[in-house]
Order: structure tokens, then C-alpha cells, then sequence
């Protein structure tokens, strides 16, 4: 797995995860249970990493370079 971004807050990695399988790329969060129950742990964590497969990187990095989708 590789870690494209990461976020403080569960609702932004959300919608990156959502933007990245809207293009067919899978992707999951590390982190995001735990940051939901305390997110006080947020900053301990590094926050709610969004990960992609070895595989899928290039397409993910290419699903974020597309204009009038950025963060």
C-alpha cells in the first residue's frame, strides 16, 4: 500500500477515497477508526492516511492532476 495524502479529519480522506474509486482506482483509510472514536489521536497518528495498491499509484496520481478536482 502506498500513502497518497493524508488528512486531520476523517470527512476530507473521505472524499479523496471517493474522488479516487469515482476514476476505478480502490482506495482505503488507515487510521480511521481509531481518529473517529478520539481525535485527539489525529496528530499522534499523522491523521487518516489514504492508501492506494502498489499497482493503482499512477492512475491515482493522474485521477488528481485532473483540472477543477483539486483539493
Amino acid at each position: 500500500m502506498v500513502t497518497l495524502a493524508t488528512f486531520s479529519k476523517v470527512e476530507e480522506a473521505h472524499l479523496l477515497r471517493m474522488r479516487l474509486e469515482d476514476g476505478g482506482v480502490p482506495a482505503y483509510l488507515r487510521d480511521e477508526n481509531t481518529i473517529q472514536i478520539d481525535w485527539l489521536y489525529s496528530n499522534a497518528l499523522g491523521g487518516v492516511r489514504v492508501e492506494v495498491d502498489e499497482e493503482n499509484v499512477e492512475a491515482a496520481k493522474a485521477i488528481l492532476e485532473i483540472p477543477g478536482t483539486g483539493e
